[in-house]
């Protein structure tokens, strides 16, 4: 049966939209009667194409017209919330459309010639009604807030050209672009043989992946220079490192959608490849995370939901990959979803942790055996030296945490040491993924003897101890101040090497020592900070450094200190030579007079100004110089570019944060309405107004994510001392709003709404607030669709956030401009 459309003018004749109506002929020019679209669709004023959006409301479909013939339907786009309102642009080339997400709404652009999706002037309110101006380079459109009168906004449409950077600014001595671009290098991952890494770089636009053998140099090997935001990790390296394995692709947020910054088309997905490590192109095997080889290499198996999926690898006599398999089930769990795999060393057996659990797959057999658990909760299982044995953590109801074994033939499980009640009775685990970009590490090591190493806070420290298989008292191995953060087994496992700041505070330094005790051995240290790190064949080992200067970079060290550095280099336009090296300092807090740890930024030039930097998390520390988790480095990389403005910077390691002791960590207090940490910040302010070179009239606050929630709560509670504030995805919330009355201090806020950190409505909320109940306030915002919580996936996202937030800053304490 045909159908007949009639093309008319939409209703909004503004919009410069044409709706297709069924039922009325005005001749063979006006109509079409093959494959014609559906009613309701929207036509484009060259009548060469109509749009129309999906039954789920989430895809736009699209069809085009050739003389009287409509093409098939296809997709054009599939988008976060949901499509409203469409109206194409007067040149029929791009489309712009309603994109409600909730309690707030974009207006978004489809543009054709590029197929990109972007968005007019995102913010925390609401955005409907586009409507194009005659010259298609603006949209009109309408913002809401709730308790305020609508506002008829017009913006320009967003550009789809390639993107630059921020020019310089006044008495800029480097941009934010040129200090952001200093290449990260996260943690080696070992090849099993222990004679080869591999490691993931971001490089400004790039993301890619090294390849370094031992006594070699590094080169790459993958190589994803689009900046389209979809992250490399979870690398995993073959027994003889031929081949490395990888994912591309973020975890899903509740919804089960993958981060897309970069507001593909086509939502991504979640990816596995591997890739030979002597070069070709990356092989996709399918979706999913946590690749891992076979000891022997003849396989590859990952995690998709459920199921744990399977590629065989085919090897040519000089050890190259020449094939690899089809992908296909190995094993599917009934409900919950496998976890840390771990290859027994013959590959016979596959061990994984399920739904509080620990399951053993035989390759052979194709079965499946469970550790009883009755009662309790096990983790970290991991395999003896020899396979014979397992160990793992137990946790049951009311009682401290305990270590056990069990006979890998039968699974007979027997509990080996238990902690004590009081301190150290709750699990305090090492750092499994220092980088966020590597394989999770054990928190068990097994010696070649039968000793177990383990993490214990007993003494208020996380300290590494050992124990005999056989059961009996823990010994302590690493003493001091200062704590354990990740370690490692050498691969005769006869030590084991760590990094800790015992001795150093304020950094990270490695050091190796025997599972039966004896005085820890110094493997690195000197002002840079290591971490990482990768113990090697021959006792070479691995690791990753970073200075005050020199981000973090890949070294192989041999037993005498000789080091190979692996790439890349640093850009010509990096501003080596024009950062300052913090000093730690100390200071007391403003109630409790508690001793408070921080990092101060002295500049060359002092121009007055001042801030206060409070990190993230709250279970971070800051170190003197660049870090080892990269948003940390950004945020370290936006302190030294105030610095070079001039202003002094205090990083402020409030109490809430990791490496001080359990003290610290669980003071009283701490989080929610108490806020117990908020003295360390009004601590930090006194010692900061105490400086010779800081004009207590230009001092400001910023900080990302529970830095952010602290910016507000001081910015808040204080703007008799912060004259601006900047936060970064900060929980602000009810905090914030209660202080709403002594807020003045000007605020920007900024926030990625597909945050996973931290609820996007909370900052909603917020803004909300002030724009009906304390309108007068100076408030700027910025609101990145489709990033994440630290908005950084894509470069230019990560430029345009600290450029915008830092001249923010700059301008509010620096109005005039910085004396030179």
């Amino acid at each position: 049966m045909k159908r007949i459309y009639m093309l008319i003018a939409g209703a909004a004749a503004p919009l410069l939209g044409l709706a297709l109506v069924p039922g009325i002929t005005v001749g063979t020019a006006a109509y079409a009667t093959e494959a014609a679209p559906p009613p309701g669709a929207v036509l484009s004023p060259d009548g060469k194409q109509a749009a129309w959006v999906s039954n789920d409301a989430k895809s736009i479909l699209s069809e085009t017209r050739k003389g009287a013939h409509w093409s098939d339907p296809k997709q054009l786009l599939t988008i976060r919330g949901t499509v409203g309102k469409l109206v194409f642009s007067p040149d029929s080339k791009q489309l712009a459309f309603e994109n409600p997400r909730g309690d707030h709404g974009f207006i978004a652009v489809y543009d054709s010639d590029t197929n990109k999706i972007g968005y007019v002037d995102p913010s925390f309110g609401t955005d409907s009604a586009p409507a194009w101006t005659p010259g298609g380079k603006q949209i009109s459109f309408v913002r809401s807030y709730p308790g305020i009168p609508d506002q008829q906004l017009t913006e320009p449409v967003p550009s789809f050209g390639r993107w630059t950077p921020p020019p310089a600014r006044a008495n800029d001595v480097f941009t934010v672009g040129d200090i952001l671009q200093a290449p990260i290098s996260y943690g080696p991952q070992p090849s099993g043989d222990g004679h080869s890494i591999a490691y993931i770089t971001r490089e400004a636009y790039d993301r890619a992946i090294y390849f370094m053998p031992v006594g070699g140099n590094s080169g790459k090997i993958v190589d994803y220079p689009n900046d389209d935001g979809q992250e490399l990790s979870q690398l995993a390296l073959s027994r003889t490192g031929a081949a490395v394995a990888y994912v591309r692709g973020s975890s899903p947020n509740s919804a089960g959608e993958i981060l897309n910054p970069a507001s593909t088309p086509i939502p991504p997905h979640r990816q596995v490849f591997v890739v030979s490590s002597r070069g070709g192109k990356p092989q996709l095997l399918g979706d999913g995370l946590a690749p891992a080889f076979t000891p022997d290499d003849s396989m590859l198996v990952w995690i998709n939901g459920t199921t744990i999926m399977s590629a065989t690898l085919t090897w040519n006599p000089s050890g190259g990959l020449t094939r690899v398999g089809r992908s296909e089930p190995l094993l599917t769990v009934p409900s919950g979803s496998p976890s840390n795999l771990r290859f027994s060393p013959d590959g016979a057996k596959l061990l994984y942790s399920r739904s509080g659990g620990t399951e053993v797959f035989d390759m052979n057999t194709h079965t499946t055996t469970a550790i009883d658990h009755t009662g309790a909760s096990d983790a970290n299982p991991v395999w003896s030296p020899d396979g014979t044995q397992i160990a793992f953590r137990r946790t049951i109801s009311g009682q401290p945490w305990s270590i056990w074994v069990a006979d890998a033939a039968t699974l007979t499980p027997r509990q080996v040491w238990q902690a004590s009640p009081g301190l150290g009775s709750s699990y305090y685990a090492l750092d499994e993924n220092p980088t966020f970009e590597s394989q999770p590490g054990d928190q068990l090591m097994w010696s070649n003897d039968g000793t177990l190493a383990f993490v214990w806070e007993v003494d208020g420290w996380r300290h590494l101890y050992s124990v005999p298989v056989s059961g009996g008292t823990a010994t302590l191995l690493t003493p001091g101040d200062g704590e354990v953060e990740t370690a490692q087994v050498t691969l005769d496992h006869k030590s084991i090497i760590y990094a800790t700041n015992i001795g150093d505070i304020a950094r990270r330094h490695l050091f190796s020592v025997g599972f039966h005790g004896g005085t820890p051995q110094a493997d690195t240290g000197g002002h840079p900070s290591q971490w990482a790190p990768a113990p090697l064949a021959d006792g070479k080992l691995a690791y990753a450094e970073g200075s005050y200067n020199v981000p973090p970079t890949v070294y192989i060290s041999d037993a005498a200190g000789k080091r190979s550095r692996g790439g890349p280099g640093l850009p010509k336009s990096y501003p080596l030579h024009q950062l300052v090296e913090p000093k730690a300092v100390t200071f007391p807090s403003s109630v409790d007079h508690q001793t408070v740890h921080g990092q101060l930024f002295v500049p060359t030039h002092p121009t007055g100004c001042a801030l206060i930097f409070p990190h993230g998390g709250p279970s971070r520390q800051m170190l003197l110089g660049y870090h080892y988790y990269d948003t940390y480095t950004v945020l370290y990389e936006e302190n030294e570019y105030f610095a070079s403005h001039g202003c002094v910077v205090l990083s402020v390691d409030y109490r809430g944060g990791i490496m001080y002791g359990n003290a610290w960590r669980t003071a009283p207090g701490r989080g929610g309405t108490s806020a117990s940490e908020y003295q360390d910040i009004q601590g930090g302010a006194a010692f900061l107004l105490a400086q010779p070179q800081v004009d207590p009239a230009k001092v400001g606050i910023y900080g990302l994510s529970y830095g952010g929630y602290l910016t507000s709560l001081g910015v808040s509670r204080n703007s008799d001392i912060f004259k601006v504030a900047w936060d970064m995805a900060g929980n602000s919330g009810n905090a914030a709003i209660a202080n709403l009355p002594s807020w003045t201090a000007p605020t920007l806020i900024e926030q990625g709404d597909d945050d996973r950190n931290v609820n996007f409505s909370s900052n909603v909320a917020v803004v909300d607030a002030i724009k009906a109940q304390k309108p007068e306030l100076k408030l700027a915002t910025k609101v990145m669709p489709n990033e994440q919580h630290e908005m950084y996936m894509r470069f230019r996202d990560l430029v345009d956030v600290y450029d915008v937030g830092g001249q923010w800053v700059l301008q509010h304490l620096l109005p005039s401009g910085p004396a030179r």
